[in-house]
């Protein structure tokens, strides 16, 4: 017995749902409340990002490949926001203290690769974790101030 490949109905709806249920929880960790009135509009607001999101999903103008190997790291992430949240309140410290505070920028190379959906995938990934974290952020899509 050999399994057919999801209709195009069915791949849309798919989508859909994987857009909508996750938008729904957003919603209500955000609103904090269970209120009708809050749930109906989150359950409203969720529809219409899922729908658009699958509208443009749906025309191919955009390409993520994400592949779950560059995820790996991600739970160091944590350790570093920690950490430069100690940094941010020492520097503030000193500041308030009237002592001058001092910083560097730093810019390490990040590979530049062809511009395709998995290329693209790997650079947003490299700028949302880099920009995560208060004193480190992305300059441009050639460099990445993260550690390497």
């Amino acid at each position: 017995m050999t399994s057919r490949p999801p209709s195009g109905a069915r791949l849309h709806a798919a989508y859909w749902i994987a857009w909508y249920l996750p938008l729904v929880v957003l919603w209500l960790a955000f609103v904090d409340t269970v209120a009708t009135a809050e749930v109906v509009l989150g359950l409203v607001a969720a529809a219409v990002a899922a729908t658009a999101a699958e509208l443009v999903r749906d025309q191919d103008l955009v390409r993520f490949r994400l592949r779950v190997s560059w995820l790996r790291d991600l739970y160091r992430l944590l350790g570093q926001v920690l950490g430069d949240c100690r940094v941010l309140a020492v520097a503030l410290w000193r500041q308030l203290t009237g002592r001058p505070v001092h910083g560097v920028f730093r810019a390490l190379p990040f590979p530049a690769e062809r511009d395709d959906a998995r290329s693209r995938s790997r650079l947003c990934t490299g700028w949302g974790t880099c920009s995560v974290s208060g004193p480190r952020f992305v300059q441009s899509g050639r460099h990445c101030p993260c550690p390497s």
